[in-house]
């Protein structure tokens, strides 16, 4: 059976302290007593490489959505204390199994899900989702070459990444959707659509909010509903 690789995960808190080890053997002399513009420059260049990274997490086992402050493996839930697991892992060959994680997913192009769930925070698929059930509970990103049954995909938004040409037969219900390729869709969305630079959307759209950037295409029916 494949597996799949755990990409790099960075402890906040060493993170922090190894930056700060190495602004100090960077850092000159220090400056002489009273030159205080020296000092407050030295000192704000080691605070900002201290600032932790933040990330918006949503719960895979009760949808709560909270920000995380820093890279770290897992954290608890705010709302269910469920222990969360936080790492991003990449598919690059066939794969079947039980996967869950609040991090994100990336089915490569030589990447084929053949059987199994996932369920991940951001699911980025270049390759083929052959059968199983995916659920991302953020963002599913559709880039060239990906390959799937609309039955077997699941998720809150969709992005269409430049030079993706995706046909969707059945309606399709969206929180937000962003399009730099091309989408051909009875799309219903109950956020913001916007179409970027390059993007094209054919057929029909019912959304609350839509936004077509210069260079960016509409072709179809259009519905906007409060």
């Amino acid at each position: 059976m494949a597996t799949t690789r755990k990409d790099g995960v960075v402890d906040s808190y060493a993170a922090i302290k190894a930056a700060g080890r190495a602004a100090q053997s960077r850092a000159p002399t220090a400056p002489a007593a009273g030159n205080a513009d020296e000092l407050q420059k030295l000192g704000a260049q080691v605070r900002q490489g201290a600032v932790p990274t933040k990330q918006l997490i949503e719960c895979y086992e009760c949808g709560y959505r909270f920000q995380l402050h820093g890279r770290v493996p897992k954290t608890n839930c705010n709302k269910c204390r469920a222990t969360l697991d936080l790492t991003d892992h990449t598919i690059n060959e066939r794969w079947s199994g039980t996967l869950k994680t609040a991090g994100a997913v990336r089915v490569t192009v030589d990447g084929v899900v053949e059987a199994g769930s996932i369920t991940c925070n951001d699911f980025i698929l270049e390759g083929a989702v052959q059968a199983g059930l995916v659920k991302a509970m953020r963002k599913l990103e559709l880039r060239p070459g990906a390959r799937f049954s609309e039955h077997n995909l699941q998720a809150a938004d969709l992005v269409i990444a430049a030079g993706a040409s995706i046909a969707l037969i059945e309606p399709a219900e969206y929180r937000d959707v962003e399009i730099a390729g091309t989408l051909r869709a009875n799309l219903h969305t109950s956020g913001l659509v916007t179409i970027h630079p390059g993007g094209l959307l054919e057929g029909e759209i019912h959304s609350a909010h839509l936004i077509v950037e210069d260079g960016g295409g509409l072709l179809g029916v259009v519905e906007i509903h409060s």
